[in-house]
Parts: structure tokens; C-alpha cells; sequence
């Protein structure tokens, strides 16, 4: 009788033991789970506590909820698209409402800072950001916009489907901002993008209110600004396609010549003209 006590209160201690083994490996698996720790890695995908952001502001986070690029701009976009009447233009806004912002910060070496910005047509337009100069500052590597000319936006458009406009490295240059500053413009010159197959103008960007930052945010809010030095006339109008970058001087110096010898050419026929009338009438006297 007393042995069959004896196992039974082992049999209960063994028991009580490995429940207790289990509960703890299911709690510990439950706060790695809540804290994102876990091997799992979509549970990084879903943040409990973002970084708040300035309103309008287009955002990205990283696993951590903090934030790690910063953007706010409006943007009006020509693009050419080919018909069985020749190239037509479709200008399009990116709307204030109702846009999708995701992205990448630069956790790796080669991996660049990326913005995507996505509406209602199947527009996307990508942002990538880099440093420059030793790390000392930072701007625009390049910019694309994804869109589909098979969309009913493009009317009559032939040969329908994906297509991708890039920019050209150049024209990223007055992206240039200092580390611990961000880029701040009004207008912004405009923006030309190349179809990716054909190298082709295809889309114009015009830019306005922008202000950027891609790198060391602080408290989720833009650091001090840095104005851009070049800014273009007009705000909120689609720019004719195939706009010049550089200002050509050539235009005003010839109308300016012009000028100058229409002027000449007048005074020197009114100094004719007086002349010969003045010789004419004293001639007339003597007579």
C-alpha cells in the first residue's frame, strides 16, 4: 500500500514537471512572437508602434517602426503613348487621397534607400536615394514610373502594356543635399524620363512642394532644410514634353541683335528721308 502511494506521487511530480516545461516553452515562443524576434518573417511586416509622420507625408519604416525616408511633393506627369493617329499625351496628378507608399531602407551596403509611390491606373513612381561624396551627402540616384498603356486611361493606344520611363544621372544632380539636412524646393526644373527599351522621351515630371530625406531622421520629422538653388517659373502645370534643361541664350541674343540693327536702320532712313526733304524745299526757294 505504501509503495503504490509512493508511485503515485512520483507519477503526479513527473507530470506537474513536464506541464510546467511545456507552458514555459509555449509562453517564451508567444513574447518572441510578439516582440518579432521569432524565425518567422512576415512578423516584422506588421509594426505595433510606427514612428508618427508630418501629415501628407509619404513614409518609410524600418522592422524597428522607426523611420527611415521621408517624402512630400505633388507631381503632374506628361506621358506620350503611341496611337494609329501618331503620339498622343496623357497628363496625369498624382492624387492628394487615395496613393500607396512602401519601400526599403538601406539596411546592406548595396542596397539603396527606395521609395515607391502607387495609385489608381496602375502608376508607380520610384525614387531611389543614395550617398554621395564619401558619405558626406546624399541625393537622387535615379527615378522611374511604371505604367500600363493598356489601362483605359491611354485612349486608342496601340502595342498596350507594362512599360517603364527612367531618368537620366544627370539631371539627378540637384538632388545634392548635406547629410543632416533635407532637400527643400518649390518648383523644381523639370524632369524628362526615358522609355527603358526604346531610350525614347517618353515622360515629363513636374515636381512641386517637394521636400525629401532618405537618411539620419531624427523622432520621425525632416531635419533643417536645404533650398534648392534652381528653381523653374510655374507651379502645378504639365510641362511640354522634351523641355531643355540648360537655358539657351542664343534666342534673346539674336532677337536683341535684330533689334538693334531695325533700330539703326530706322534713324539712319528718318536722317536720309529729312535730309533729302529739307534740300528739295530750299531748292524750290532759290527758284
Amino acid at each position: 500500500m505504501q509503495s503504490t502511494s509512493i508511485l503515485v506521487f512520483v507519477l503526479f511530480v513527473l507530470g506537474s514537471t513536464i506541464e510546467a516545461r511545456s507552458t514555459s516553452k509555449l509562453n517564451l515562443h508567444s513574447k518572441r512572437a510578439a516582440n518579432g524576434t521569432g524565425k518567422n518573417p512576415l512578423t516584422n511586416l506588421v509594426l505595433a508602434n510606427k514612428q508618427p509622420i508630418p501629415k501628407h507625408t509619404y513614409a518609410v519604416w524600418d522592422e524597428s517602426g522607426m523611420v527611415c525616408i521621408l517624402a512630400k511633393f505633388e507631381a503632374h506627369l506628361t506621358i506620350t503613348y503611341d496611337t494609329r493617329n501618331g503620339p498622343q499625351q496623357l497628363t496625369e496628378r498624382i492624387p492628394i487621397d487615395g496613393t500607396k507608399a512602401k519601400g526599403r531602407c538601406d539596411y546592406l551596403l548595396d542596397e539603396k534607400p527606395v521609395l515607391d509611390v502607387s495609385w489608381i491606373g496602375g502608376f508607380t513612381l520610384r525614387i531611389i536615394f543614395e550617398k554621395k561624396i564619401g558619405d558626406s551627402k546624399w541625393g537622387v540616384n535615379s527615378m522611374d514610373l511604371v505604367y500600363n498603356t493598356a489601362d483605359s486611361l491611354f485612349r486608342g493606344s496601340i502595342n498596350g502594356g507594362k512599360k517603364v520611363a527612367r531618368s537620366e544621372g544627370r539631371t539627378m544632380a540637384m538632388f545634392t543635399t548635406p547629410m543632416d539636412k533635407s532637400y527643400l524646393c518649390p518648383t523644381p526644373p523639370v524632369i524628362n524620363l526615358y522609355e527603358s527599351k526604346s531610350g525614347k522621351p517618353s515622360v515629363v515630371v513636374r515636381f512641386s512642394n517637394v521636400h525629401f530625406q532618405a537618411f539620419q531622421i531624427e523622432l520621425g520629422k525632416f531635419s533643417p532644410a536645404s533650398r534648392c538653388s534652381q528653381v523653374s517659373f510655374g507651379s502645378g502645370v504639365a510641362a511640354p514634353l522634351y523641355v531643355s534643361f540648360e537655358q539657351d541664350d542664343s534666342v534673346p541674343v539674336v532677337v536683341g541683335t535684330l533689334t538693334v540693327i531695325v533700330s539703326i536702320l530706322v534713324i539712319v532712313g528718318y536722317a536720309v528721308y529729312k535730309s533729302w526733304v529739307f534740300k528739295q524745299v530750299d531748292y524750290d526757294n532759290m527758284i
